[in-house]
């Protein structure tokens, strides 16, 4: 206790020296944060607008759908195994689907389509659905005739709310799928990709057209804790019937996303271990300025008989209380800065808004407020801030009184 009070008072003599320290720490730790919470932000949502929006984080489907992705491989809707599902405390919601292929038509132009039947109420609750409508309404769980389609799509078929829009497809056993529809609503979604392809539809009235009954081809999995896709995965498949279901991974089902991602953070790492070491000599050159300035007071204590293992650890305790003291500060304004642009996230304008869309990317940079950004960061600052400050311990042990003195 007396050598923690000892360098409590030693680090505010020199008040603007430690100041300065800390500085460096506490913007150390406000960078490598934030820095983190961008690029895990952009990940989180990208995954997040694409699996919502389309497959889950897990999916159950017929086993052998994956590999022939037909409506022939649909299955009945069995509530006793969506009372399973939900039993697991992961799974917080589910989205039943049925997803087809169609050719859509509007005047002159014709166009190849993804159309998801969807539960109406569902897809509101889990993904706001009805928030991404730019014009028109969202539709109803009981509307027999009416659909959404993403933006993109309404502008390469030139249609607007209210048009007719004819779709021909295959239907359950071969059965001939063709129908016309008035556009309800004109939807925004985070996916480019999805939102020059997709139509949705009503449940019901997606397997009325296709003749499908009460069938789906697909249960879309969302999950509280991300985190736990395999776990929960594990979970999932010893609770149901394996031989008549298969439950995949969104990783599974969209690869090339995965790949994306992971060749995408190899970059990311290299930039913020460059950023570590761009740290490393902050801090060390402020410690190293700490050192000097106190050569001839280290000499005078040693001279007039303190211990020099005692001096080292007294330099130690000091650099490591700057040390706590600059990453609890860069800590408070991370948190300030990530709660702001999750609030208010940025979003691109002009050519850098059509690079992000030309690689399916939504052009907005979210940030994330995942609670091991913060603590992953600091610990990283505080044990570089840490083993940097053993050099001052160094010194003090190799210092010779004399020489210090007349320093």
């Amino acid at each position: 206790m007396m050598f923690l009070k000892l360098a409590w008072l030693n680090i505010w003599r020199n008040g603007r020296r430690t100041m300065i320290t800390v500085a460096s720490v506490f913007f150390a730790v406000l960078l490598a944060i934030t820095f983190r919470s961008i690029t895990d932000g952009v990940y989180e949502n990208m995954i997040h607008n694409v699996v919502s929006y389309s497959s889950g984080y897990l999916q159950i489907h017929k086993n052998g759908y994956w590999g022939e992705q037909s409506i022939d491989n649909s299955f009945e809707v069995d509530e006793e195994l969506s009372k399973s599902l939900l039993d697991n405390s992961n799974v917080t919601n589910l989205m039943p689907r049925l997803e087809t292929f169609a050719l859509s038509s509007f005047a002159d132009k014709t166009k190849g389509v993804m159309v998801l039947g969807i539960d109406p109420v569902s897809e509101k609750e889990v993904n706001q659905l009805n928030e991404k409508v730019i014009e028109g309404i969202y539709f109803e769980s009981n509307s027999t005739d009416q659909i959404l389609i993403g933006s993109g799509l309404a502008e390469q078929l030139n249609a607007k709310v209210n048009d007719t829009l004819v779709l021909i497809g295959q239907g359950y056993h071969a059965s001939s799928a063709a129908g016309k529809f008035n556009i309800a609503g004109i939807l925004k979604l985070g996916s480019p990709e999805l939102n020059s392809n997709v139509i949705y539809m009503p449940l019901k009235a997606s397997q009325y057209l296709h003749g499908a009954g009460n069938r789906l081809t697909s249960l879309s999995i969302m999950l509280g804790k991300t985190s736990d896709l395999e776990s929960s995965k594990k979970a999932i498949e010893n609770s149901i019937d394996t031989v008549a279901y298969e439950v995949m991974t969104w990783k599974q089902m969209m690869p090339e996303m995965d790949q994306f991602i992971e060749a995408d953070s190899s970059g990311h790492y290299i930039v913020i271990g460059i950023l570590y070491i761009i740290i490393s000599f902050g801090l060390f050159g402020t410690l190293l300025m700490m050192t000097f300035e106190r050569n001839r007071e280290f000499g005078i204590l040693i001279a007039i008989g303190m211990k020099k293992h005692l001096l080292a650890y007294v330099v130690l305790l000091e650099s490591i209380m700057i040390s706590l003291m600059g990453c609890l500060m860069g800590v408070l304004g991370g948190t300030l800065i990530v709660h702001l642009f999750t609030e208010y996230p940025v979003e691109f304008g002009g050519t850098l808004r059509e690079v992000y869309e030309d690689y399916g990317i939504e052009p907005i940079i979210y940030f994330s407020g995942n609670i091991r950004i913060f603590i992953y960061q600091t610990l990283v600052v505080l044990v570089l801030a840490s083993l940097l400050a053993l050099y001052p311990g160094y010194k003090v042990l190799r210092i010779k009184p004399v020489d210090a003195i007349n320093s």
